[in-house]
């Protein structure tokens, strides 16, 4: 080799020998995520919720900060909203995804809000889906009963940048969902499916599955996960919220650069486990865009640091001409789209006198929120069966089907739709006064989910919480009247069909099948809520 060819390979040979680049042969490559977006579509300030629209342009002002990048979603696209079911077969999901370029989305429980079949199409009924786009669901860890991943879902999946016209970064992603999902979803939508919450276990086995060579090789590598995170306020520093979280920690494959989180509704950004993992999660509804900054050593494709942030959407007075279009979209929705008892979504029903609050964080307590939504619960049965005001009719609801409160002022069909999205069925069941205060009393103690969200009933505890008595308040009469209920006093439960299912723990058997009893006309939960409201001149 001649002095001048050594000379002209000595930066290469440098390179090779110290493991680094000059800053000329490094890039950034920034990975964004939106998480628990619940089709967050329309902006409302009080509820701290941008706006579908907004999102977008934040998005589209990162990116031209960082021009090497990918977008994914971090799962619960929908579910909890009440736009997104109201408007389902008109859904601008797939657009607004099309738009903002999210092809890739981890699993999240309300992914199956609409069963396994509606998953697996990915909105091919829906006429503003692009014809061009499609959604890759990745997870991991959840099994049909085969014991395979099921057709619609793939544990992972390589996605590419393009750095230059010839050179090209692979990017690969690893899905896991939390495995409390079961007590999440209703039990007929997650029929023959399980969930583990062996982490390590599952992304052992996933390793040694022919093809996880892509993953293996990919230049940089994430979990993507439907797993919740939160902030210690001690520590300054992330942790898991997950009842699997001692799994979780036992995660140290370093082979994995970062992880995007999700699920909890919490604000979290910085590093987590012995591994010391960049992790970020954009609390939800769109409020904040997860992003991991990578700078990546092109001579030798490789990560040289990895760091997390998460990025606040406000919402912008003046919309670039994609999020303004797809604003005006939502609002002739709001115009046009009706409940099914023919209710246009931008129609006032009442006014609240003032604010009233359902905080899903203090959740250990009746609300009067859960009272009023219980309260419609019962009066739509009492309608629809024709009964009296002296029979004894509860409405009852588990706290976490209540999604948030009324703010002072004007109440629309879109504000009751925010506060009941999933417009269930109703179910009545015929109980004993003892069955009813059996009910409350596990209501009264469900240490996860938070208390029953009851109407008519005055309840009487001891020091401990327990039940001691229950007593009927009678609706309809200025100053309150009670009845009370004894252990054989007949007793009618409406209640919405989740909780009747085992959801949020409750048991199926306090709601059985034999007790039942069925009437004609009874609206779903949010219609009975609607219906409600609208004979109130005010909500005092």
């Amino acid at each position: 080799m001649t002095f001048r060819r050594f000379i002209l390979l000595l930066p290469l040979l440098t390179h090779v020998l110290t493991g680094t680049a000059g800053e000329k042969d490094r890039v950034t490559v920034a990975v964004f995520s939106i998480n628990d977006f619940h089709g967050a579509f329309v902006r409302n300030d009080a509820q701290d919720i941008p706006g579908a629209a907004a999102v977008w342009q934040t998005l589209d002002s990162l990116k031209a900060v960082y021009p090497h990048h990918l977008t994914v979603s971090a799962g619960d696209n929908f579910g909890g909203s009440y736009f997104y079911s109201a408007t389902r077969h008109r859904s601008l999901l797939p657009q607004f995804f099309h738009d903002t370029d999210i092809r890739i989305s981890a699993v999240g429980n309300h992914e199956f809000d609409e069963g396994q079949d509606a998953l697996a199409a990915r909105w091919n009924d829906v006429e503003l889906r692009p014809r061009n786009w499609d959604l890759c669901y990745v997870c991991a860890n959840v099994r049909d009963q085969k014991g395979r991943t099921p057709d619609y879902i793939q544990p992972y999946t390589v996605e590419e940048i393009a750095l230059s016209t010839n050179k090209r970064l692979r990017v690969a992603f690893v899905g896991l969902i939390a495995s409390s999902t079961p007590q999440q979803v209703s039990t007929r939508r997650i029929q023959g499916l399980t969930f583990s919450g062996d982490y390590t276990g599952v992304l052992d086995s996933l390793r040694r599955t022919p093809g996880y060579e892509a993953v293996r090789e990919a230049d940089i590598r994430l979990l993507l996960t439907h797993i919740g995170t939160q902030m210690n306020p001690e520590q300054n520093a992330p942790e898991w919220n997950d009842k699997d979280k001692n799994n979780l920690l036992k995660i140290n494959d370093s082979s994995f650069h970062a992880i995007l989180s999700s699920h909890s509704h919490e604000a979290v950004c910085g590093r987590i486990n012995p591994t010391h993992y960049p992790v970020v999660q954009g609390q939800w509804h769109g409020n904040y865009i997860s992003m991991i900054r990578f700078t990546v050593d092109t001579l030798a494709m490789r990560v040289v640091k990895a760091e997390p942030e998460i990025v606040r959407v406000a919402p912008k007075k003046h919309l670039a001409p994609g999020p303004r279009r797809l604003q005006a979209q939502i609002e002739e929705l709001l115009e046009t789209t009706r409940t099914q008892g023919g209710w246009a979504l931008s129609k006032t029903l009442t006014t609240a006198r003032r604010t009233l609050r359902h905080d899903r964080e203090n959740k250990y307590r009746q609300t009067e929120m859960g009272n009023l939504v219980c309260t419609a619960y019962a009066e739509a049965f009492r309608h629809a069966a024709s009964l009296k005001k002296e029979d004894i009719v509860i409405g009852c609801s588990h706290f976490g089907s209540i999604r948030s409160g009324f703010v002072k002022g004007p109440v629309s069909v879109l504000n009751v739709g925010e506060v009941l999205p999933f417009s269930n069925p109703l179910k009545t069941y015929r109980l004993t006064g003892r069955q009813l205060r059996e009910l409350v009393e596990t209501g009264f103690h469900n240490k996860k989910y938070g208390h029953l969200q009851t109407s008519h009933l005055k309840i009487t505890s001891d020091g401990q919480g327990h039940v001691k008595a229950l007593a009927y308040i009678l609706p309809g009469t200025e100053s309150p009247k009670t009845l009370p209920i004894e252990d054989k006093t007949p007793c009618y439960l409406v209640a919405d069909e989740f909780i009747t299912n085992g959801g949020d723990g409750y048991s199926a058997a306090f709601f059985s099948s034999l007790q039942e009893v069925k009437a004609d006309g009874l609206p779903f939960t949010t219609d009975a809520f609607i219906e409600y409201l609208k004979q109130l001149p005010a909500i005092e």
